[in-house]
């Protein structure tokens, strides 16, 4: 059943989390039902510039006696994310979703690791709360170029019950290298599955690594969107058969074993 609607949200919350990140919580009109790893696609302003909507994953929602309470968390990039950075409180904008496939939570078995690489971070976020709601241990892996770059440090350790692992490439916090790299030498046995998003040499590393491993992963691909439906086809990935598919409708989560090794 579709669930998505298109409505108009009010920014009622920004919190700075770093140089370059901040999050938002939008009070929302409508029931928004979404699940770990799905997104939304946030228009600002009424003219034509900008004319495309961009997307967010979502980083958790929480339903209100009117409507929902919902949680983004943004790297500023460019034009739109610069706006998002200063919009008064008050502003509306338009938001779709929750659209795309996300984590299949279900299956994630008694032991997963969730992984999560520099502003991937929503999705797993959003992942670690509900397995902790339903209560699943886990372990969660958080990687970033730096420190200060590393998100909500606090909130992670409390929501994963200690059981968590930071890195930093420059080794300004936590265990220096990559993520990859450092859940590959902690490796612990009886790992039922990887939940993961970040770019993508990270997450073909992933895929690779639970191929070596024999677990499953899912996968949160950051792919460019335009629209956010499968109309426009700006964001396909190649699957393993060889044929191609829209990340926005087929994914943005994917089974490992559904990807082509470089998609």
């Amino acid at each position: 059943m579709d669930i998505r609607v298109d409505q108009k949200a009010v920014l009622v919350g920004r919190q700075t989390l770093s140089p370059s990140c901040f999050a938002l919580e939008l009070a929302c009109p409508s029931p928004l039902q979404a699940e770990p790893g799905q997104f939304v696609m946030v228009g600002v302003g009424s003219a034509a510039d900008p004319l495309l909507r961009r997307p967010f994953s979502v980083a958790g929602v929480t339903p209100k006696e009117r409507g929902t309470a919902l949680q983004l968390l943004v790297k500023e990039v460019g034009k739109v994310t610069a706006m998002l950075r200063s919009l008064p409180l008050g502003s509306e904008l338009a938001v779709l979703g929750p659209l795309g496939r996300g984590f299949d939570l279900a299956s994630a078995g008694p032991r997963p690791v969730l992984v999560a690489g520099g502003i991937g971070l929503p999705p797993v976020l959003f992942a670690a709360r509900e397995l902790r709601r339903q209560g699943t241990e886990f372990a969660f892996f958080y990687g970033a170029s730096s420190g200060p770059e590393l998100l909500l440090r606090r909130e992670i350790e409390e929501i994963a019950a200690g059981r968590v692992v930071f890195c930093t490439d420059d080794g300004s916090f936590g265990e220096h290298g990559l993520v990859t790299e450092v859940l590959g030498k902690r490796w612990q046995e009886g790992t039922s599955r990887l939940l993961a998003c970040g770019p993508n040499p990270m997450l073909q590393a992933l895929a690779a690594l639970a191929r070596e491993r024999g677990v499953e992963a899912e996968l949160s691909l950051e792919e460019p969107m335009a629209c956010g439906v499968g109309v426009c086809l700006g964001c396909v990935v190649r699957l393993a058969d060889g044929t191609y598919a829209p990340s926005c409708q087929k994914g943005p989560v994917f089974r490992a074993t559904e990807l082509s090794e470089r998609w």
